[in-house]
């Protein structure tokens, strides 16, 4: 060997120690995305044109829920649009939870109007049938090569998002939630892409809401600040805005089931619903929803009333590791006590969720819903699939998703 190889390959090895030594220097990194523009606030609809206008803007879809759009919703909106001079189609085939048949007819719409941007209008329904529709609008693919392995397309068509309910947050996160051709499993899809370019929550929208809407959705919202507190995945961002979302909840969810025309209650549930979806699209869920996305599509159970039931047995078997997050929790609630033991505390947390549950009229059982004992081993495996698990803060086996699921039902 000469001197110039002997130099190349002392190069070559110095080279590869110190890219290890890079590799494994950063530690405790986290990342965090969030819409490029979120405008919040009553009468913030009527900015939407203005603000579609500022990013050159064209022509927009509207994906809306049929309810929305017969009960007018959209007419601030439209008005906002034809001032800025903005073409506006309107797709309001959106029901309850959409199908793959649903997204569907939105992309052959989109692409008979050829609109350079798709605004969601609705509750999450219509939000995650907005985001899919972008983006197989975009691809020109289908659902199932996008949630594929590898898929490796773009979005290149605008993307906003206008929330009418404060709960699923589907405004600022990179998740959309889709029904199967069979409607008894949900593709749970999670993309950069599906991130808004753009959030417009306007707390009047939601004035109008019916007291069993509020409710459900408001617990959905809970749900997801719970999980994102204790989620694997949480940083310190996350956990500012679960705690803070958890805070507005406990206080604002009993006022607007009781009155919803109280704006500033509204407002502070349509920004908890906001902090909310930033923290579970950070840090991740668990094994509420992993279970729920179950139940929810095989029992036709609304997605905030089956997170509701499941979410105090969860929290009982997740209180093994999150003693000290649940104590906090009671903290908030207003339910600890100085004498308390943290176990006592984490406990106290678990009760106050449960009043909270019967105070605004949600069930607190399967049973209901028609939920089989015969269904819970099938189940229990899907929700072992679901992408939710990951980020569980306990770890989780069949059996355990067999026993909350016979609790929830009393079985």
């Amino acid at each position: 060997m000469n001197l110039m190889q002997t130099s190349i390959n002392e190069s070559m090895i110095a080279d590869v120690v110190t890219q290890t030594v890079d590799e494994l220097t950063p530690r405790n990194l986290f990342h965090f995305s969030a819409p490029r523009q979120t405008l919040v606030g009553e009468g913030a609809i009527l900015k939407i044109g203005t603000l579609l206008q500022d990013l050159n803007v064209v022509h927009v879809l509207i994906v809306a829920d049929k309810v929305v759009y017969q009960k007018g919703l959209l007419s601030s909106a439209l008005r906002s649009l034809a001032r800025a001079g903005i073409e506006t189609n309107v797709f309001s085939g959106i029901e309850r939870e959409p199908g793959t048949d649903v997204v569907q007819q939105g992309v052959t719409q989109l692409k008979q109007c050829n609109a350079d941007f798709v605004l969601g209008f609705g509750g999450g329904s219509a939000l995650d049938a907005a985001k899919v529709i972008a983006m197989l609008g975009s691809c020109n693919c289908t659902i199932e090569e996008f949630v594929s392995p590898g898929f490796s397309g773009r979005r290149t068509i605008g993307l906003g998002a206008v929330p009418t309910t404060a709960g699923t947050g589907s405004e600022v996160t990179d998740i959309s939630v889709i029904l199967g051709p069979d409607r008894e499993k949900k593709f749970l899809n999670k993309h950069a892409d599906l991130m808004p370019d753009l959030a417009v929550v306007d707390p009047g929208l939601m004035l109008n809401l019916p007291p069993s809407v509020t409710a459900a959705t408001g617990i959905d919202a809970l749900t997801h600040a719970i999980e994102a507190f204790t989620a694997r995945n949480a940083n310190p961002i996350s956990k500012a805005l679960a705690i803070a979302a958890i805070q507005k909840l406990v206080h604002a969810l009993p006022i607007v089931v009781g009155d919803g025309e109280d704006r500033e209650a509204r407002l502070d549930m349509a920004t908890a619903a906001y902090e909310a979806g930033l923290a579970f699209g950070n840090a991740g869920l668990g094994l509420v929803h992993a279970i729920s996305h179950q139940v929810g599509a095989r029992y036709k159970i609304a997605h905030g009333v089956a997170n509701g039931i499941l979410l105090p047995f969860v929290m009982v078997f997740n209180g093994l590791v999150c003693r000290s997050e649940y104590a906090a929790i009671a903290q908030v609630f207003g339910v600890a006590r100085d004498a308390m033991t943290e176990r006592q505390r984490c406990d106290a947390g678990v009760t106050a969720v449960r009043q909270l549950l019967a105070d605004i009229g949600l069930p607190n059982s399967l049973v209901a819903a028609g939920a089989r004992p015969e269904h819970f081993n099938e189940l229990a495996e899907a929700a072992l699939q679901d992408i939710c698990i990951v980020d569980n803060p306990r770890n989780v086996t069949k059996a355990d998703i067999i026993a909350i699921l016979q609790q929830a039902s009393g079985t």
